[in-house]
């Protein structure tokens, strides 16, 4: 066949115009089918969106300040000179040392001579004693001059413990249990009275001094709950009186450290008020709407929009005091773009234990 019969056959008859005109339309509305269909099968079978929950339990929780200390030894002394001379150091810088051990002393010639001449004159005296006591009995001495050598020996022992005394001034012993601290004086320095010498402390008993605000002073009692260094403590003592230059009210508590550097700053967080078995949620689940706070709990994987009202709370939970029931669903995470009566998928983590 030619193309001028093609042409003739299906062009110029009216007939198979119609039949064309027909078969593009149809076409046209079957890719229309599809294209709608399809593209609404492809969204009704869109996955669910997932959101992380807990079921709501009754749990304690802590209302907490967060202080800054510093750390103190309760037993710590400044050893002072208390003579002139040239200091002997005689233990080094954090040895540890016991009570009445002798760390360093002074070299006063004159003193030290003075000590030995009394030492001897005291040996002298007994001497001259005992020896006119033993021949009393002889006749060959009176009693007066048994007596005179008797006080003339006292004196020598007076004054022999006057220069020990002296002597013993320009020795510095540990007064209790502790470590040597640096030394204030390089050894061979001349030393003055009044001189700082050494420190001595005690690791063994550690406090922490810190302020508490005068706002929260009334809920504040000894033996409240004090958390150092992740370790708990009961509150030693507290001041309440303001302090006229901090305006806060001086506190201490005992703590146990063996690694612990004496003067550093330590965070401090003392437990202001608790509450046990009440409805607590994370922090993170809230959220406000119009000024008052909501949460969304999920029921039968619908969610539903919650008002709520809240009491005590720490630093990531929450107290909820109304608007809650216990064994609830509620959403932790993926609260975006959530809307009530909207069907959710849920995603429940392993429980764990919240420490307090």
């Amino acid at each position: 066949m030619s193309r001028e019969f093609i042409y003739r056959l299906f062009f110029q008859k009216p007939i198979y115009i119609r039949l064309l005109l027909l078969t593009i339309a149809c076409t046209l509305l079957i890719f229309a089918y599809y294209l709608f269909y399809g593209l609404n099968k492809h969204i009704d079978n869109d996955p669910l969106k997932i959101v992380e929950v807990e079921e709501i339990t009754l749990k304690n929780i802590q209302q907490t300040a967060r202080l800054i200390g510093t750390i103190h030894p309760k037993h710590a002394t400044v050893l002072i000179a208390k003579g002139n001379g040239m200091l002997d150091l005689l233990v080094a810088t954090g040895q540890y040392v016991t009570k009445g051990s002798l760390i360093a002393k002074i070299d006063n010639p004159d003193l030290e001579k003075n000590h030995q001449l009394s030492e001897t004159a005291e040996n002298i005296a007994k001497t001259q004693y005992d020896r006119l006591s033993s021949i009393l009995k002889t006749g060959y001495v009176s009693t007066k001059e048994v007596e005179e050598k008797k006080q003339a020996w006292i004196e020598a022992s007076k004054n022999l413990s006057n220069t020990k005394i002296e002597l013993d001034t320009m020795r510095f012993y540990a007064p209790f249990n502790g470590i040597i601290g640096a030394y204030k004086k390089r050894e061979g320095t001349q030393v003055n009275v009044g001189d700082p010498i050494v420190t001595l402390y005690d690791p063994a008993s550690l406090a922490v001094d810190f302020d508490i605000p005068c706002t929260t002073i009334k809920a504040i009692r000894e033996g409240q709950e004090v958390r150092v260094l992740g370790k708990h403590y009961p509150l030693t003592h507290v001041q309440k009186m303001i302090d006229e230059e901090t305006h806060m009210c001086p506190a201490d508590v005992d703590i146990h450290c063996e690694d612990c550097v004496i003067g550093a700053s330590v965070d401090v967080e003392l437990v202001i008020r608790e509450k046990k078995n009440v409805m607590v949620i994370p922090s993170q689940a809230t959220f406000l709407r119009n000024g008052k706070r909501f949460v969304y709990i999920v029921n039968n994987h619908k969610i539903e929009l919650a008002s709520i009202h809240t009491g005590l709370r720490d630093k990531a939970y929450i107290e909820v005091t109304s608007g809650l029931k216990p064994g609830q669903i509620l959403v932790v995470k993926g609260q975006e773009r959530l809307y009530p009566g909207m069907t959710v998928g849920i995603y429940k983590p392993t429980p764990t234990i919240r420490r307090l």
